[in-house]
């Protein structure tokens, strides 16, 4: 009940950042100062990135229904593939946006270092399925998503930021590492905490 409550939450919070980023790629008139300067330096990385990341993180929430993927496994694999695929698009704009990105060389790296951890993960989880591992590729799954997810904690610490009195200019080289850095610790916790019950249950 938890889990689907948890997951429930999530696929909103999810829908709510997929619709943002349509905005943004559709509607200039919403366009903030950030946005207008990432599209002033590629408008084509930048709506790709923008396109890509609204479809994979509306495909990575529904890999993670259990309805979905034991009842329909034939729309698990077409939604993984559309995963991958919008992964591969995105991770690529986001590595080459991230060497303009605002907030100076933390800022860059930190974004960089996610898309090429983003690419990398999604990578390892293609090839792990391909190969027949279930295991290793739920896990590797589990990372990318917590990378994608990155999308959705970047826009919760900019204004927990601001509330606090922290200038953008000074937190978001800051968030540029917050944003992915403690997702993915989280998920390599319970991937540490889950592997005594998947070993004794073997």
């Amino acid at each position: 009940m938890a889990l689907r409550t948890t997951w429930w939450l999530l696929a909103i919070l999810v829908c709510g950042i997929a619709a943002n980023a349509l905005i943004q790629a559709f509607s200039p008139a919403s366009r903030g100062d950030l946005v207008l300067d990432m599209l002033a330096y590629s408008s084509v990385g930048s709506l790709l990135h923008f396109l890509a990341g609204a479809t994979v993180i509306l495909a990575g929430i529904l890999q993670f229904n259990q309805t979905l993927r034991k009842r329909h496994l034939h729309w698990h694999r077409l939604i993984g593939r559309v995963y991958v695929f919008g992964v591969a698009l995105g991770g690529v704009a986001g590595l080459y946006m991230a060497f303009n990105a605002s907030g100076g060389l933390v800022a860059r790296v930190g974004f960089a270092m996610l898309a090429l951890c983003w690419l990398f993960a999604t990578g390892r989880a293609f090839l792990e399925i391909r190969a027949g591992n279930v295991a290793a590729h739920r896990a590797w799954m589990m990372r990318s998503y917590a990378l994608t997810l990155a999308a959705l904690t970047l826009r919760l610490y900019i204004p927990l930021f601001l509330i606090a009195g922290v200038s953008f200019e000074a937190a978001y080289p800051v968030i540029a590492w917050l944003c992915w850095v403690p997702n993915i610790l989280l998920v390599e916790w319970l991937l540490l905490a889950s592997a005594p019950k998947t070993l004794a249950s073997q």
